[in-house]
């Protein structure tokens, strides 16, 4: 009886552990986060269905369409504006950012192309908004 009572025990421990090292993806569906990647500060203001996403410190950003396949999974689909800008950026072209963990204040993610292999993987880092007086 004890071997079965231990048993079980152990199982709701390891159970409990595996759920407490899940990453908390809600926490960063909104807000406003940065990143440095090779060697340029990017931006992302992501509220809703819409995000923003300022590269380089640029003022003009370029927007796209949030949608959330799962809580740690989402893809970007750009606004046609987007593509004016970008001319050798494909019609059909959707990003899918898959939320990979999370810490308080951040989290790392690994960003894919339906158009190729390439992938991106960094840290978004969760700026709490400055308050007015």
């Amino acid at each position: 009886m004890k071997r079965i009572t231990g048993f079980i025990v152990l199982i709701l421990l390891l159970s409990i552990t595996v759920q407490a090292q899940s990453p908390n993806c809600k926490a960063f569906r909104n807000g406003i986060f940065t990143s440095i990647f090779e060697g340029n500060t990017d931006s992302i203001k992501r509220e809703g269905a819409l995000q923003l996403e300022y590269f380089n410190g640029a003022k003009d950003p370029d927007r796209f369409f949030v949608k959330w396949l799962d809580d740690c999974t989402y893809t970007l689909t750009p606004y046609p504006e987007v593509f004016e800008k970008n001319k050798n950026l494909p019609a059909n072209v959707v990003f899918t950012v898959k939320i990979l963990n999370t810490t308080k204040n951040s989290y790392t993610q690994t960003t894919s192309i339906n158009v190729s292999t390439y992938t991106v993987t960094c840290e978004m880092i969760k700026i709490k908004p400055q308050k007015r007086f």
